[in-house]
C-alpha cells in the first residue's frame, strides 16, 4: 500500500488516504516512522558489541488532510476493499 501511495496514486489524495485506511484495517500504521539502529554492515545494532550506530528505515507517510466527506468516502472504500479481501 505504501508503494501504491508513493509510486502510483500520489496525485490522488483521496485514493492515498484509502490505502492508509486499508493498511489500518490489516494492522499496519503507514503514518508511523520505522527507524532502527544498525551497525555499519547493516546488522541490527547490539550495544554489547559497541561501536558506531547508524540509523536505517523510513519515515511514515505524510499526507495533506482531506475534508470530512472525502475522508468518509476513503474509509468506506477501504472497508469495501477489505471485505473483498476477507
Amino acid at each position: 500500500m505504501r508503494q501504491l501511495i508513493e509510486e502510483y496514486d500520489h496525485d490522488d489524495l483521496q485514493r492515498c488516504w484509502t490505502w492508509v485506511y486499508l493498511a489500518e484495517l490489516v494492522g499496519v500504521d503507514l503514518t508511523k516512522d520505522e527507524y532502527r539502529a544498525i551497525h555499519e554492515n547493516g546488522a541490527p545494532y547490539d550495544d554489547d558489541v559497541g561501536g558506531s550506530a547508524y540509523v536505517d528505515g523510513r519515515g511514515g507517510i505524510e499526507l495533506a488532510a482531506i475534508g470530512a466527506e472525502r475522508e468518509a468516502d476513503a474509509r468506506r472504500s477501504a472497508q469495501e476493499i477489505f471485505q473483498r479481501m476477507t
